[in-house]
């Protein structure tokens, strides 16, 4: 296997047209990685808590949801972060009001001496 800086200038270079398949092979991944999320959350992940109490070590057995709440949000912001568009949240930006930019431009120019 090529190492990882090979591989980064192959794409950088585009050698062969490498960059176009590396560019697939990231997407596919990033898909991958969101179907995870719902595997993860789906499915409960059986393990073991220990806690040191006066009385002794208390070890409980049971779903390890903090576990996969983690890894389900962190695949979450990886997402949102690599790809936004898709993944990111959406953000609307809406603008009410007039800009008069005519009087402010003339009022700049009575401002600078400029007629």
């Amino acid at each position: 296997m090529p190492g990882e800086s090979a591989v980064r200038f192959w794409v950088l270079d585009d050698l062969n047209g490498f960059a176009a398949k590396y560019a697939r092979a990231r997407a596919v991944g990033y898909e991958r990685m969101a179907e995870e999320i719902v595997a993860i959350a789906d499915t409960p992940m059986i393990g073991t808590k220990s806690v040191s109490k006066a009385t002794g070590l208390e070890i409980t057995e049971g779903d390890m949801i903090e576990h996969r709440r983690l890894q389900v949000d962190t695949r979450k912001w990886m997402l949102a972060k690599m790809l936004p568009k898709v993944y990111g949240d959406k953000q609307q930006i809406e603008h009410s009001g007039a800009v008069d930019i005519a009087s402010t431009l003339l009022a700049a120019r009575k401002r600078s001496g400029i007629s």
